[in-house]
């Protein structure tokens, strides 16, 4: 297969000649598969889970729980303490595990959590990571797909086992012709006062169940559980989520851009290597595609669009806003089906579809579902989640 590459020397310490892709080629694939099982080297954002960066991540996810904002609030909860939303984990290490394919951009394909418990304020916590699987695909919307498969797990400085992750990217040629994205570019939707009205009236008559305990044994099979509007999706609100969880070394002042890009170019052994050196090379900012139509449209997406770790927050909250401080959300596996541009609405949703005790605990699973303003389905999931027994 001919390479569709660009060469660029870019006087690499150990003499590699760096290349630009625009498509999947079996030599990139080659390349990529030496990374397979071999711990990588990340950067992470957070170190430790203060009250600050605990509250940082969940306003940046429109989720004001006492039970991660209010000190006097979490000191008579089960934990004793502020913890952190399940979905915290994310800014200790977002999870990109993306090596090779420079020059190809790294669409958020889903995620899933293994949450063990959730971290604590004071903590800190160590991530690795691992790309441990990948795999050619093809989909409606891009002829040629290579899903990446990332595993972080996140321990305690001591060593206990708090939460394990599973990253799914996909990487697509840049062009159609060769089998990219045929998203087709999309206008920002234009609300009427009415709709704004109804979207404002949703948010502000939102509940939770916070310190009362739901039971597994008063959950029905079929229930629904409330919805959480998200949007409508704004710069303003896109800067919060990046403010509370950043993902890596281009997301930086201008000054620290040129000083990684500088290590990228020359020591390549001191940056990050869970992605390829293209996006710090290359780019001044790995995400313009979020925030730049131009870009965005030129691999193939209908505009800006939003981050699939956000959309994978919301989701968590459907749930934790539901289950109260007593339940534990256990395990959630998210999809991101369509991206969301600016001016996008999600109605995150939830229903309960079985439950079972497995090893003493009771567990409620339960299928999500995020729906646009303009009724396409975005976003599509599952979780489980531990309930307190009356029986117990």
């Amino acid at each position: 297969m001919a390479r569709a590459t660009k060469e660029r020397n870019a006087a690499m310490s150990d003499g590699e000649v760096f290349q630009i892709n625009t498509e999947i080629n079996e030599q990139e694939i080659a390349r990529a598969r030496e990374f397979l099982n071999v711990p990588l080297r990340i950067q992470q954002y957070n170190h430790e889970a203060t009250r600050d960066t605990i509250r940082h991540y969940a306003y940046g996810v429109g989720d004001d729980n006492p039970l991660w904002c209010d000190p006097a609030y979490a000191a008579q909860g089960p934990h004793g303490v502020i913890v952190a939303p399940p979905t915290f984990y994310y800014t200790f290490f977002s999870a990109g595990i993306t090596p090779c394919f420079d020059g190809l951009q790294a669409f958020f394909g889903g995620g899933r959590f293994k949450v063990h418990r959730l971290v604590r304020r004071g903590e800190e916590v160590v991530a690795t990571a691992r790309l441990v699987d990948m795999y050619e695909a093809s989909g409606k919307t891009a002829a040629k797909m290579v899903i990446q498969v990332g595993n972080v797990a996140y321990h305690t400085r001591d060593g206990e086992l708090l939460c394990e992750y599973e990253s799914r990217a996909i990487r697509t040629p840049r062009s159609k012709g060769s089998g990219g994205p045929t998203h087709a570019p999309r206008e920002a939707y234009r609300y009427s006062d009415a709709e704004y009205a109804a979207i404002e009236a949703e948010v502000l008559a939102q509940t939770r169940r916070g310190a009362d305990a739901r039971y597994w044994e008063d959950v029905a099979v079929g229930e629904e559980l409330p919805a959480r509007v998200k949007g409508p999706m704004n710069m303003a609100t896109y800067m919060s989520y990046y403010a509370g969880n950043l993902n890596g070394a281009g997301y930086v002042a201008c000054e620290m851009q040129w000083r990684t890009r500088h290590n990228a170019q020359h020591h390549p052994e001191l940056v990050p290597n869970n992605r390829g050196l293209g996006w710090l090379i290359e780019q001044t900012w790995p995400g313009v595609a979020h925030t730049d139509d131009k870009t965005a449209r030129a691999v193939g997406m209908p505009g800006a669009y939003d981050n699939g770790w956000n959309r994978l927050g919301w989701m968590s909250q459907v749930v934790t806003d539901w289950c109260g401080d007593d339940g534990h959300l256990d395990e959630i596996d998210v999809r991101v089906r369509k991206p969301n541009i600016m001016g996008d609405t999600t109605w995150c949703k939830g229903k309960v579809t079985a439950k079972r005790v497995e090893d003493g605990q009771h567990i409620v699973d339960v299928e999500l579902t995020g729906t646009n303003q303009l009724g396409d389905v975005n976003t599509t999931g599952t979780a489980s989640v531990i309930l307190p027994s009356r029986a117990a």
